[in-house]
């Protein structure tokens, strides 16, 4: 009952949790000419993930409570992948972590990106175990959680991609990585002076 408690918790505060790791993003940032050049395709695969994701799954990525789904997505990313919008904050965060040059707080992030994520798949699991049955619970068996698969799960639900959908959801994320990536080189542009 405890791993669920946390689970629930995590979901409901994982927009805020991000806080104090931009935190020590901005405090000990020292970007560079070669760190943006290996952290920016992290950012971009990251966000086109998310994209692509919430493209076909929608506005419900953003709920604060279970259930807010349409259905099971199995199509798109989802073919591949079970979790691609937590892959994709990883690969975000990992990016950022490169272009502000703190290879240190890259064990940060994964320490915390499983102590996180883990309670809240864990919850989200159990949630589409009971609502979906057996047919969640194929499509569990065949796609894996983190790492993407090369071949498509074979059956795949009707669910359609909509550019403008994804572009509404992600306004937000947008917003932060163009926030967060600019408030990197302001503090290290003062700093420079």
């Amino acid at each position: 009952m405890i791993p669920s408690k946390i689970g629930n918790l995590f979901f409901k505060i994982r927009s805020f949790t991000p806080i104090p790791f931009i935190c020590a993003l901005l405090y000990f940032a020292k970007p560079a000419g070669y760190t943006i050049v290996i952290g920016i395709p992290f950012i971009v695969a990251g966000e086109f993930l998310r994209i692509w994701a919430v493209g076909y799954a929608g506005a419900s990525t953003r709920a604060r409570t279970l259930g807010a789904a349409r259905d099971l997505v199995t199509t798109g990313p989802y073919s591949y992948v079970r979790n691609p919008l937590y892959l994709g904050n990883f690969l975000l965060s990992l990016g950022v972590c490169l272009v502000a040059n703190i290879y240190w707080l890259v064990a940060v992030l994964i320490i915390g990106y499983f102590c996180q994520y883990l309670p809240i798949i864990a919850v989200e699991e159990a949630y589409l175990s009971d609502s979906c049955g057996s047919v969640y619970q194929t499509y569990r068996e065949q796609v894996p959680r983190f790492m993407p698969q090369f071949r498509s799960y074979p059956d795949p639900s009707p669910h359609d991609f909509c550019f403008t959908r994804a572009i509404k959801s992600e306004k937000r994320t947008l917003t932060a990585i163009v926030c967060v990536i600019g408030l990197i080189f302001a503090r290290h542009a003062i700093n420079v002076l």
